[in-house]
């Protein structure tokens, strides 16, 4: 007779059928280009795309506080592109992984941010949203 094997941890429904992509990319805002002859105005853009759609968002830059976005709350500030439309999947070095995203996530209060979002019923249902719902059960 052999083992049974474990069951697998249960996705979020809201994962089920729709890839989850994280992206980071370095920039400098179009503002500061000429202004700083050594780059040091750099920053990173960073995107958790729920299948097509983007669903959380942050900006770094080195001179301000971080901005975090969540679909739903924040649709007027986010990415409006589909991740076909970003091309962010043809660029080399782009694509990081889920941790790479999340580790930065933690660090700058998103889990919060998101926290609230749901709570206040501003946040669109995404695979983000239904696994920080699942951890609160």
């Amino acid at each position: 007779m052999s083992a049974v094997p474990p069951v697998p941890p249960r996705q979020p429904q809201a994962a089920q059928g729709r890839p989850q992509r994280y992206f980071r990319i370095l920039f400098i805002r179009p503002a500061d280009q000429y202004k700083d002859p050594n780059n040091k105005k750099k920053g990173w853009w960073y995107a958790h795309f729920d299948g097509q759609w983007i669903a959380r968002q942050m900006e770094l830059h080195p001179d301000k506080p971080p901005i975090l976005l969540v679909a739903g709350k924040d649709d007027m500030e986010m990415c409006e592109l589909s991740l076909e439309e970003t091309g962010l999947t043809r660029k080399q070095g782009a694509e990081i992984l889920p941790r790479g995203f999340d580790d930065v996530w933690e660090q700058w209060g998103g889990v919060e941010y998101l926290r609230r979002a749901v709570e206040n019923k501003q946040a669109r249902p995404t695979y983000a949203t239904a696994t920080l719902q699942a951890k609160r059960s």
